[in-house]
């Protein structure tokens, strides 16, 4: 290896340890720090746990000296009621202390856990859609796992066990420090360098299982949600050998980091054997010049069998952490990116007098993308009016959509609402002042009242109801064994399209909000029901600002004016009559659509 690659190495290495360290802190000042006085009762009752069990060898110090040896009674009594009181004190000791040290970990992971939950729901669309969804599921259930077990294992590790190896030394120390240096030259120098060398194989491991296990999630996630395509296709097989591959790499690199992790304690008790058949040498001849007792021997003995466990945890520290720092690293990455839509400092709330909707010359380019959504588009929606959006698939119709509710920021020009500019105004007060219906409706996995009653939570029964039957919902509502209390499984699986899309119209409904926008609202509904929701949406929009993006030119012939998009621009504008008039672009479109629906 040159000069230049061992420099390399040796920053990569000191870059990845600043890491660790700054996860560590990081951890202890934004987790741990509500709970310092726990972690401080922690450690006064681990510092009776080291106490107590350096303890031990000097009680069988004295047992074999003054009892076997010196025949002394009162040591008879006094040893064993010593070793008795101090069991006793130790299991009680440790029973507080991990009941402590678990809560402390798993609440401090809970916190983090709502502070990721939190990060995503407030996140930017642009940003939460860079991952898959199973990605997502895995940071939380893996990552976050992984971390708590990380930080429980750490604080036991860095204080009980550390303490413990501390007063058995210490204790080896008063008794013989020949044979105590023989023990620290040999055991931990060796040992911290192996630990090095197998913490670095865990973390390189770790980091890339939980990447394996991120994909993996997202396979399953994808496969239930389009089951029906993969056996419509007949591509089971090929699922299934896609999940094998996954899985497989997922079990190369755990068994990687379990073969890391299981080398550190035989590591440890290698060396260890190797300082014991040094200390049997040399307390032996010792012994033979008179210069070490059967006593002293024995309590040194113990204290050297004692110290094993708690070193070996403390020689899997590193690999633990790597483990941890590993996991850190992508549920970090997550509260650390920065959103882009937030509300501006001066940002006020939005204020709805009339409802005027105007977009002034807006353009909209999505990240990644060659070409703008939206260029220089101009409209304007008078207070109440019904303003539709037509064009074809790409045209730049649901962009308006988004950048309205500031799902995007626009690129160039203003979007807004009574005079107030979208971007000076808070989120909430902005999407309070609206009603979504998009033309492919979200369900949750909970009741259908609860589904229409999502963006109104006080809503009584009544009102839901009610907002059912405007919706022509209320009718296959009641016809369910359960009613409004029926649950309509994962995405609304448990409903047909058009059903799924009437709940979400009434959701809109019961929001009662002053401007409403519908991305293609009734796209889903056959015409008998097309016709029911349409006459609800037209007595909803009245005196109400209305947004409306059609597929079914029908269904927005009334509108107060129809502005037609082609290629992110405004292509015409006007009413049905006077575009049909101008036998222009919508006009194209009117005809294509009677001809096919003629045919």
């Amino acid at each position: 290896m040159t000069h230049n690659q061992r420099a390399d190495v040796q920053a990569q290495y000191h870059a990845r340890r600043s890491r660790s360290i700054a996860l560590i802190e990081r951890m202890l000042k934004s987790y741990l720090r509500p709970y310092i006085w726990l972690l401080g009762l922690s450690v006064l009752l681990n510092v009776i746990i080291a106490a107590t069990t350096g303890a031990l060898p000097w009680f069988i110090q004295l047992a074999v000296d003054e009892v076997f040896n010196n025949k002394d009674p009162n040591m008879l009594i006094l040893v064993p009621v010593g070793v008795i009181a101090i069991s006793f004190i130790k299991g009680l000791a440790t029973y507080a202390s991990n009941v402590i040290m678990n809560f402390v970990g798993q609440r401090s992971t809970s916190n983090l856990q709502r502070d990721l939950f939190s990060r995503l729901v407030h996140g930017d669309l642009a940003y939460v859609g860079q991952q898959h969804s199973g990605a997502y599921i895995s940071i939380f259930m893996n990552d976050a796992t992984r971390l708590r077990a990380t930080v429980s294992t750490m604080i036991v590790s860095l204080i009980r066990h550390l303490l413990t190896v501390v007063a058995l030394i210490a204790f080896m120390f008063t008794i013989n420090w020949h044979l105590a240096m023989i023990y620290t030259v040999i055991v931990i120098p060796m040992g911290i360098a192996a630990m090095r060398r197998l913490g670095r194989v865990t973390r390189s491991a770790s980091r890339d299982g939980l990447q394996e296990t991120g994909e993996f999630s997202t396979l399953i996630a994808e496969t239930l949600s389009g089951l029906r395509i993969v056996k419509a296709y007949g591509q089971e097989r090929d699922q299934i050998d896609r999940a094998g591959s996954t899985i497989d790499r997922v079990l190369e690199f755990t068994m990687r980091a379990i073969r890391a992790r299981a080398a550190a304690s035989p590591a440890i008790e290698a060396l260890g054997g190797i300082a014991v058949g040094a200390i049997i040498f040399v307390g032996g001849y010792q012994s033979m010049q008179g210069n070490l007792t059967a006593g002293e021997f024995m309590g040194f003995i113990t204290a050297l069998l004692a110290v094993y466990q708690p070193l070996r945890s403390v020689a899997n520290m590193q690999t633990v952490l790597q483990e941890g720092v590993a996991a850190g690293t992508r549920v970090f990455a997550i509260l650390d990116a920065q959103d882009h839509i937030v509300d501006s400092p001066d940002a006020g709330l939005l204020t709805i007098d009339k409802g005027a909707v105007h977009f002034n010359n807006v353009s909209f380019q999505y990240d990644g993308r060659e070409h703008p959504a939206l260029n220089g588009v101009s409209i304007n929606v008078q207070p109440g009016q019904t303003v539709a959006l037509v064009g074809e698939s790409g045209s730049g119709k649901s962009t308006l959509l988004n950048l309205t509710l500031r799902f995007f920021d626009v690129s160039d020009g203003t979007i807004e609402i009574d005079g107030q500019n979208v971007r000076h105004v808070t989120l909430d007060s902005l999407r309070r002042a609206t009603a979504l219906v998009t033309q492919d409706p979200f369900l949750f996995d909970d009741t259908i009242a609860n589904n229409i009653a999502y963006g109104s939570p006080q809503a009584d029964a009544a009102a839901i109801a009610q907002a059912a039957k405007q919706a022509a919902a209320h009718e296959f509502i009641s016809d369910m064994p359960e009613g409004y209390d029926t649950r309509v499984g994962e995405s609304g699986i448990r409903l047909s399209g058009g059903q799924k899309q009437r709940i979400a119209i009434a959701r809109a409904m019961l929001k009662n909000a002053p401007i409403l926008l519908l991305d293609e609202a009734t796209s889903a509904l056959d015409t008998a029901s097309e016709q029911k929701v349409q006459t609800a949406l037209n007595k909803l929009m009245q005196g109400r600002t209305s947004l409306v993006i059609a597929h079914r030119l029908s269904t927005i012939m009334h509108a107060d004016c129809i502005y037609v998009m082609a290629e992110g621009q405004v292509a015409e504008s006007g009413t049905h009559d006077e575009l049909l008039a101008a036998n222009g672009v919508y006009a194209d479109l009117y005809h294509k659509q009677f001809e096919n629906e003629g045919n």
